[in-house]
């Protein structure tokens, strides 16, 4: 089988498609035929060596992809509640070796939930990663409320298209942050304001703000507390080490000086998570913007053009 791999920490270049013997299942597994996976900037850092110091991150030779969609074609030894001919999506540990850019994956059966029938592989394989973050964030971190002031950075990216989504579900009035050229997609998208942040300073503002989600890590709690209603929220989605020290020491800090919050965001990828982003989907309309499909081959330089960090919504490679 074909699977997307990298034997040492670098640029796009050390990606190459290896031809791996297929796996097997295992007690309590089921090997999902892989048809569609999600990219998101996770899957470049991970390649570049930005977790290469976390102790329990294994080290290249590596996987690419975390976020998959598929069918399931075989089944492990021992009590299972998925069935060959499944369609199933799910997201693997970005801390294993294993990769969802492979023809086939062996994962735990309660690694993976069934696609509802009105959802397609592509749409699925879009969820776990960046809806899970944007749902966390907005929902058990910061608990958005109707009428509350929401800004939220990297609004038409991979996490951002959803926050925006999420946040207006909750009725709440949304200040999107990015490019000019993504303003008519992020407004389509809901939101109330839509700030070019190449000609405006969004930091300046004079609004204040119940939750500001830098979903770009496009600040500080410090640049940005002077936004912040006296019991606001200030959550950073940690994308660089920088970001997440940063926002350690100021939750600490806000903590002792004032009501306002800076939280430091660890991202609870699984299944509970997974199946709230399907009644979102289904009670509420939330959908990924796919803004292209591509093969195997072109994933490396799909990872170069993402870490530009000027994407639209998602990025899915399509397999079989």
């Amino acid at each position: 089988m074909r699977a997307l791999r990298f034997y040492a920490y670098g640029t796009p270049d050390v990606l190459r498609i290896d031809e791996l013997p297929e796996p097997s299942p295992g007690a309590g597994q089921v090997k999902v035929r892989v048809q569609a996976v999600g990219l998101n900037p996770l899957d470049w850092k991970l390649r570049a060596g930005h977790m290469r110091y976390i102790p329990i991150f294994r080290s290249p030779p590596r996987g690419v992809g975390t976020d998959f969609a598929g069918e399931i074609v075989g089944i492990g030894e021992g009590g299972n509640a998925r069935r060959v001919g499944e369609r199933v999506f799910g997201s693997l540990s970005a801390f294993g070796r294993a990769g969802a850019l492979a023809d086939y994956i062996v994962v735990r059966d309660d690694g993976v939930l069934p696609i509802p029938s009105q959802l397609d592989v592509a749409q699925a394989a879009c969820l776990p990663v960046a809806g899970g973050t944007a749902l966390q964030a907005l929902t058990d971190e910061s608990h958005v409320l109707p009428d509350q002031w929401v800004l939220i950075t990297g609004a038409a990216g991979g996490v951002g298209h959803f926050a925006v989504q999420i946040a207006k579900s909750f009725r709440a009035h949304v200040v999107a942050v990015c490019s000019a050229g993504n303003a008519a997609f992020v407004s389509e998208l809901g939101a109330d304001e839509v700030v070019d942040y190449a000609r405006e300073d969004f930091t300046r503002r004079h609004d204040r703000f119940d939750v500001i989600f830098d979903a770009a890590s496009a600040s500080t709690f410090a640049t940005v507390r002077p936004l912040l209603e006296e019991t606001g929220v200030y959550i950073n989605t940690s994308g660089n080490a920088a970001a997440l020290v940063d926002t350690v020491a100021f939750a600490l800090f806000a903590r002792f000086t004032s009501s306002q919050r800076a939280i430091p965001f660890v991202a609870r990828n699984d299944a509970g998570m997974w199946r709230r982003l399907l009644e979102f989907v289904r009670e509420r309309g939330l959908r990924a913007h796919i803004e292209r499909t591509i093969a195997l081959e072109d994933v490396a330089a799909a990872q170069r053009a993402m870490e530009t960090g000027h994407g639209r919504g998602k990025i899915v490679v399509r397999l079989g």
